[in-house]
């Protein structure tokens, strides 16, 4: 199935442009230069998403990921800059980025994080921050550019059907709670930018994925922070890196195969050959043992 990738990835960029039109805003490409002097470093970058998240880019992000999936699982990291866009289609972004085991990361050199992109960051199994007030949340909705394409009643309406999905998502995802009641207190055009504690909050591994660790690697909070301090070896860190990969990328593997088959366009019907007319069983008719009256349907009676 990834060994289709590449094929594949063209007519996923095909349906955005069907689904979405201009308004397939948002950026992704591979970080191939260096952030300081912007000199080319070769294809050794991260991912990166970047401008507004509106319907159709989760078939982009694939696609693109479609282009070379090796290339992406090697780092398997994806670098967030956006301050707004769709909450359904961030959702779908951050299923995907979830299932892979992407370590997600927003720095101050690419631009913040809010809005919908704050979905994406709190369902990945890996995140980070390098800076205070980078992740900021408000109500989910529509992108901008939606709102400006049609009526306003039904952008509203629209955007209040996303309320109940998205905290249910955020329960899901174990956000805690002072940071979910932020979110749905101010409207989406007023971001709420995180505390250095808040962020804090948010672990560098989501919940799920600290256990997966703890179970299968023996991972637990302290021991990355001693090995930093010099208080344990740097081998066990590293031994816990082969073991997480040892651990994830099969897994990521056949999450990518999955939705890259899921991608795929649905197979007409094969139709009846030329000149032949189709075979047609044939039922045969029950006569009635009662006989119909001007009342009621019988089966009423």
């Amino acid at each position: 199935m990834i060994g289709r990738a590449a094929s594949l990835s063209l007519l996923l960029l095909g349906a955005c442009a069907a689904l979405s039109g201009p308004a397939c805003a948002a950026e992704i490409f591979y970080m191939d230069r260096d952030t300081f002097t912007n000199e080319y470093t070769g294809p050794v970058g991260p991912l990166v998403l970047s401008g507004e998240i509106v319907p159709g880019d989760y078939a982009r992000v694939l696609a693109k990921i479609a282009e070379d999936p090796n290339r992406f699982l090697l780092r398997n990291k994806l670098i967030l800059a956006s301050s707004q866009g769709n909450a359904e289609e961030a959702m779908k972004i951050a299923a995907l980025v979830k299932s892979l085991y992407t370590d997600v990361n927003v720095a101050p050199l690419t631009g913040r994080c809010a809005g919908a992109c704050f979905l994406i960051y709190a369902a990945a199994a890996a995140r980070g921050t390098d800076g205070e007030h980078l992740l900021g949340v408000s109500r989910p909705g529509l992108a901008e550019s939606q709102w400006a394409a049609m009526p306003t009643a039904q952008a509203a309406l629209l955007e209040d059907g996303m309320q109940a999905p998205v905290r249910t998502f955020l329960s899901d995802n174990e956000v805690p709670p002072d940071i979910v009641d932020e979110m749905f207190k101010r409207p989406p055009t007023d971001v709420y930018w995180l505390s250095e504690e808040q962020e804090a909050a948010l672990n560098p591994k989501s919940p799920s994925f600290a256990k997966l660790l703890a179970d299968k690697c023996g991972w637990h909070d302290g021991l990355e922070r001693a090995v930093y301090q010099g208080q344990r070896p740097v081998d066990d860190l590293k031994e816990l890196s082969a073991c997480r990969l040892r651990t994830t990328q099969p897994e990521a593997r056949k999450a990518l195969a999955q939705a890259l088959k899921d991608a795929q366009p649905a197979k007409p019907a094969p139709a009846a050959p030329a000149g032949k007319t189709p075979r047609v069983s044939r039922v045969p008719r029950v006569e009635s043992r009662t006989t119909p009256s001007n009342s009621a349907d019988p089966q009423s009676h």
